[in-house]
Parts: structure tokens; C-alpha cells; sequence
């Protein structure tokens, strides 16, 4: 095989494991990187689970124009899943949005120019589910969008939001909206693979260290990392995918269900881990302190729901039940030391 992928942000979390898989399906991947002194550490975490033979580094700003068309030329997929997601939240709810839009806009015209194949972007439930005067449990799909403008929606929520309307429009535009799938995934739980930090691992390695009094009454479609993958090769071949939002994940979970399925895979953590739900009340007044909690706000009490089934037919295969993800990544925190 002499396919090449271009691969952005190859030094965060699903990218490693993208990058891990499509080396052992024997594609040549090319892995951009903003600084090239995260080439060393992302390649050795590669290198421990596939051969680097195929693959390569190219050093790129998502906010700048210059070496986008030059590392593009002899691709034949891009898969753009580069895209900040911090564990704090900021006050200014524009701060993401040149890297997560105006850096898709540039991935999307190199690839463009280059007449790649498909461009598979990695996108989120974030961009679906969140807006005001919502029914409770609330249903979404692959049709719905969070209202960016409403107060709910933070930083994150925003940059997901623009930066899918945006690549939609872009290639709409082009008349090549089949050429583009979304991957959207919930919450994305697996294998670490190493400490960098990462941020539904930091939740997780949040509870197993007790920091947590109890569990919020927060809800979210949980994701397994190797679905989250799979999904995202998947797209590169399948045609029937082109133009598609692709929701990933087979199962809600509250939080307090995290908390229980860590307790029986680790049961020595068992007495740090929450054992109640805390009122809606208190997790408000936390977040002022903590706004890694302010994240959940909006949502608090709300049971979200969907079917992704369609998601399953287009892509040929079944995902996996949220427990094992959820042990997976706690088995992970304690294997790395991060606890």
C-alpha cells in the first residue's frame, strides 16, 4: 500500500491512536506537529504498539498559511483531527476559535488544492446536543446544532461549533461536501498510552484520586477510543460516509456510573471514588472554584439521548458497550502513575 495520510495534531491523544492503527493497516502516514520538539516523544509512544517505518513529521501552525500546500502534495486522505480542548474553561468564548476554524479552513483549501480523496475531520457531540429550553431527557442527532450564541455553550463548545459550520460551508461551496465526514464522538475513554496530559483522562485520573466528594449529576455519550479509530479508517474507504456527521458511542453514562465501573475494576480505589450524586447546587457553586466542573453546568440533571445506529450501518461495524473504555482508561492512569 502507498497511500498516504496526512495527519494533524499527531501528538494528541485520538491521533497517536489513529496514527498507531493506520501504520498496522500499512498506510504511510505524514504527522503535522505546531513544534517540532513534540516529534520525539510522540514518535516513541508510537513506536511502542507499530513499526514508524511509514511514518513522518512535518512541522505546521494551524494559524499560518506557509507549508500546508508543499506537505500536502502526494496525499491521498487528510484527516484533520487537530483541535485544542482544555480541561479549564476561559471567559472568552471567541479564545479557540482562530485555531479550531480558521486552522480547519486552512487544512480543508491545502487538501483541496491537493485533490486528496476524503477528508475525514474530527469533530463532536458538542456541536449537537447543548441549547436552551431543551426537553428532559433531551434527544439529538445527526441533524441537530447547538446554539453557539447561547450563554451555555463555552469556549470549546463554540470552537467545535464554528469550526464544523465552517468546513461544511467551505465544501458545500466547492461542491465537494461528499468529500468531507465528521466524526463525532461524546466523551473519548481508552488506553492513555502515555502522560501527556489529555483531557477525559484527567477526569477520570480526578476521580481515582478522590478529588471529588461526589459525582455530578452529569450525563454523556461515552465513546470507546478504539471505535473512535476505527471510525475514523473506516471513512477513509467508504463512500456511502461522504457528506455524513457520524455520531460515535453506544451508551450514556453519568457520572456516577464512571465511578462505579472504576470501583469494580479497581477495587483498592474503591474508597476515593464518589459513591453519591451531588446536588445540582453545590457542582454550581464548585465550578467557581474549579472550572474543570464548569464544563458540565448547562447540562446538569438533563439524561441526553440518541441513537447512532446509522452511524454503525454506514461504517460496517457494531460499537462497543461503555464499560470497557471507562476500565481502560482507569487501568491506564494506574499503569502510567499518574495517581
Amino acid at each position: 500500500m502507498n497511500e498516504t495520510v496526512l495527519l494533524t495534531g499527531i501528538s494528541g491523544w485520538i491521533a497517536k491512536h489513529t496514527a498507531i492503527e493506520l501504520l498496522k493497516s500499512g498506510y504511510k502516514v505524514l504527522g503535522t506537529v505546531r513544534n517540532s520538539k513534540l516529534i520525539d516523544q510522540t514518535k516513541k509512544t508510537i513506536n511502542e504498539y507499530a513499526s514508524i517505518d511509514r511514518l513522518s513529521f512535518v512541522e505546521l501552525d494551524l494559524l499560518k498559511d506557509e507549508g500546508w500546500d508543499e506537505a500536502l502534495k502526494g496525499c491521498k486522505y487528510v484527516m484533520h483531527i487537530a483541535s485544542p480542548f482544555p480541561l479549564k474553561t476561559s471567559r472568552d468564548r471567541e479564545s479557540l476559535v482562530p485555531t479550531a476554524k480558521d486552522g480547519t479552513i486552512r487544512v480543508l483549501k491545502a487538501a483541496v488544492n491537493a485533490g486528496v480523496e476524503r477528508i475525514i475531520k474530527t469533530s463532536s457531540i458538542a456541536t449537537m446536543f447543548r441549547k436552551p429550553n431543551r426537553t428532559n431527557p433531551y434527544t439529538f442527532g445527526e441533524n441537530d446544532w447547538s446554539d453557539e450564541n447561547w450563554h451555555g455553550c463555552n469556549d470549546y463548545f463554540v470552537s467545535k461549533i464554528k469550526a464544523e459550520k465552517a468546513a461544511w460551508e467551505f465544501m458545500e461551496n466547492k461542491g465537494l461536501k461528499n468529500k468531507l465526514v465528521c466524526i463525532c464522538p461524546g466523551g473519548v475513554f481508552g488506553d492513555a498510552l502515555d502522560a501527556k496530559e489529555k483531557t477525559s483522562i484527567s477526569y477520570v485520573k480526578l476521580f481515582l484520586e478522590g478529588k471529588y466528594p461526589g459525582a455530578p449529576d452529569f450525563s454523556i455519550l461515552v465513546s470507546d477510543m478504539k471505535d473512535v479509530v476505527k471510525a475514523h479508517i473506516n471513512s477513509l474507504t467508504r463512500p456511502e460516509v461522504g457528506g455524513r456527521r457520524l455520531i460515535i458511542g453506544s451508551e450514556v453514562k453519568r457520572m456516577i456510573d464512571f465511578s462505579n465501573i472504576m470501583a469494580e475494576a479497581l477495587p483498592e480505589y474503591s474508597k476515593k471514588l464518589p459513591k453519591r450524586v451531588l446536588p445540582n447546587f453545590l457542582v454550581r457553586i464548585i465550578s467557581h472554584l474549579d472550572t474543570s466542573a464548569k464544563m458540565m453546568v448547562p447540562d446538569l440533571g438533563i439524561q441526553m439521548q440518541t441513537d447512532a445506529s446509522y452511524a454503525e450501518d454506514l461504517l460496517g461495524f457494531k460499537f462497543q458497550p461503555a464499560r470497557g473504555c471507562i476500565e481502560d482508561a482507569a487501568k491506564s492512569v494506574i499503569r502510567l502513575g499518574l495517581v
